[in-house]
This record gives C-alpha cells, structure tokens and sequence, in this order.
C-alpha cells in the first residue's frame, strides 16, 4: 500500500491525519516526538533512535505540521522549540495497522492453516541444488516454511556434510543440550529421551523446556532400512484456531494458564514456562508449545487445575487425530525442515535401522533470513 496524507489536524493532545480515501488516524504528540525519521531523530546508518525519549516534555505539542508536495510525508515544528521532526506517511501507515508493519514476515504470502481436508498436497518441497545455488532458491525454501510449515528439501547427500551445507543456507544451527547438530537413531544412547528409540511418538513440540525454543528443526535421512517409521506433521496453528471458534473457553485457558517444561538427566536440568498458545501483544498466535513427555509438574486451584485439563485434553484429541497428520515418509536424500512454533511432530513406530542428523535454528535468524532473503526472492 503507498500510504499517502491529504490532511492534518492540529489538536491540544494529538495530530489527526486524514488519509486518501477519507479514514483518519490519531497521534499522540510525544509518540511523534519519539518516532521522528529525520537524522537528528534517527541514525541513517544504523536505524537507531537518537531521541532523548526521557527528555521529552510530558505537555509537548506541536505547533505546525507541513506536508511535503506528495503527501509521502510530514514535518512538525514544536511547542519547546526543539528541532522539528520529520516522519513519513509509510511509518504512519504502518503503526496505524494500515500497511504491514516493519517486521512482517513475507507480507506477499500469507500462511496457509491446514488439517482434515485440507492437507498440503503435495508436501511442499524444494530441490537441494536450487537452495545450494542461490538466494532464489532458499527463498522459496523459507517462503514453504513460512506458509505451511514445513518442506522437504531433496536431493540432499544423505551425509553429515550435506546436512551442515544445507542448514547454513539458512544460519549457524543453535547450540542445544544435544550440540550443535546431532545424530538421532535408536541405536545411540547419548540422551535419555524418547526420540532415541523406534516407539511410537505422539506430536508435539520440542525444547518446551528451553526459554528460547528453536524457532526450526531439521532431519536429513542419512540412512532407512525398514518399515514403518514415517515422520508426521500437524499444524498446531489450524487446531488452535479451530478451538477458538468452536471451544473459545478452552483456547483461552490455554493462552492464560502457564505450562512448566523440563529435561532432567545426570548434569543437566532445563527448565521453562509459557503458555501452550502465546500471543503477540495484537492477540495473535504466535508460539504453540506442547509437550506432555516433558512436562513439569505444577498445580493449580481446583477449578483452575480442571479447566487445564479439559483444555489440554482437547487440544490432544484433535492433535492425535490422524485425518490432520501430514505422513512423510524420509527416505536418504530427502530432508525435512518445520516450524516447531507452529507444527507439532512426532514419528510412527518402526522396525529396522533408521537414522537422521538434524540440527535446530534460533527463531530470530529465521525469521531475519526470511524477511531478508524471502523477500528478495
């Protein structure tokens, strides 16, 4: 959207502007004092406010407020006689919820929420070389992600090497407990957790016990010879939406009451807590955290401790329901990289060898990844 002001008014609290088209929106003077674009209000290099935030008068005002020939952006001269500010329509735009914000993620590809009915079909995927090769390709990589997800990469070489070359496309894997990257099968024993087994595992989400939970994780199938085995996707996104359409009392017990997570073994013991839905401070939902394998004891009031339950319990019910599991069965050459603040993943049991080398990815380099990379693909 090209933001474009066609009006103001100077008011004792705030500065209304009025929009091509007619809506208005209003300002509040020391919000506008605190977000000026000039340069003594913002460093051009770094993008870093260089306002004194605290030292702004608690009654300032603005004076006038001059727009330049376009209407692409607006000066204001000030009751204290500080230097005047300039801000731009775009910035109004966008905090006034009218333009996407600043930190948008793919702003041109909207998520697509899937479950019964609607699986993604096929399973969206990208060609290893296409992501090797260029930016083009890890754009539509993380653009997959983005929208759905989850996506497979092919043609991966099934070694640990092919795995690092793959991943860095992206950033440095996060260092966990597990190290930097690891190798998963039921053969190793280096861990005390379920994964290291050939069990059935229901879905769920990893590192609820980390504050700062991989924002991605990564499996490149190195080796199978077996049966069974296949990895399932859910998208906790589309549950959770569905139970705040049709069971509003339970989604917002889970966005309220806050779960413990923790991982214990000899040297080692995490600990974290958030709420299974955490929104964004506009109501969205950005993080689903599930995980009954790891979840710490705590006890709430009576009838606290039961809305818990009936809320958890439903969530688990749609969430073991096999008509919204995405089966991909990973076989060498193929790697499958999701979103583990959106979708929950588990495995079907198996019988054979079966081993993966995966690694995780910090949320915030994702997301910088995608905003950078994503959009210029």
């Amino acid at each position: 959207m090209a933001a474009t002001i066609e009006t103001v008014e100077l008011g004792n609290e705030a500065l209304t502007v009025g929009w091509t088209g007619g809506e208005k929106d209003t300002f509040p003077w020391t919000w506008l004092r605190d977000h000026g674009e000039d340069e003594a209000s913002l460093d051009p290099g770094t993008l870093q406010r260089r306002v004194d935030t605290f030292s702004i008068a608690r009654d300032i005002r603005g004076v006038d407020a001059r727009l330049d020939a376009g209407g692409d952006s607006l000066t204001i001269a000030w009751s204290d006689n500080s230097p005047a500010s300039t801000i731009s329509a775009g910035r109004l735009a966008e905090c006034a919820g009218r333009a996407p914000e600043e930190g948008t993620l793919a702003p041109g590809d909207a998520p697509v929420y899937w479950g019964a009915g609607s699986l993604p079909d096929p399973v969206p995927s990208v060609a290893f070389e296409d992501v090797k090769s260029g930016d083009a390709g890890v754009g539509s990589w993380l653009r997959n992600i983005h929208v759905y997800g989850c996506s497979v990469v092919t043609g991966v070489p099934a070694t640990d090497e092919g795995t690092v070359e793959l991943a860095s496309r992206i950033a440095p894997a996060k260092h966990t407990i597990f190290g930097d990257y690891w190798r998963l099968s039921a053969e190793l024993a280096d861990h005390g957790d379920t994964a290291y087994s050939t069990q059935y595992l229901d879905p769920h989400t990893d590192s609820t016990y980390y504050h700062d939970a991989p924002g991605l994780q990564m499996f490149n199938c190195l080796e199978f010879d077996g049966k069974g085995g296949e990895s399932v996707i859910v998208d906790a996104f589309a549950i959770a939406g569905a139970m705040r359409e049709e069971t509003p009392e339970h989604y917002e017990t889970l966005t309220r009451v806050v779960v413990p997570g923790r991982y214990l073994e000899p040297g080692v013991h995490l600990r974290a807590e958030r709420p299974p839905f955490r929104l964004d401070r506009h109501g969205n939902l950005v993080q689903v955290t599930f995980n009954n394998y790891d979840r710490a004891p705590f006890l709430l009031p009576a009838d606290e401790m039961a809305a818990f339950y009936a809320a958890y319990g439903e969530f688990h019910r749609r969430a073991l329901d096999q008509d919204n599991w995405l089966k991909i069965p990973l076989r060498p050459g193929m790697a499958l990289i999701f979103d583990n603040w959106r979708c929950l993943h588990g495995r079907m049991g198996y019988v054979g060898k079966r081993v993966f080398y995966g690694c995780y990815h910090d949320r915030a380099d994702y997301e910088s990844r995608l905003r950078t990379v994503g959009a210029a693909a």
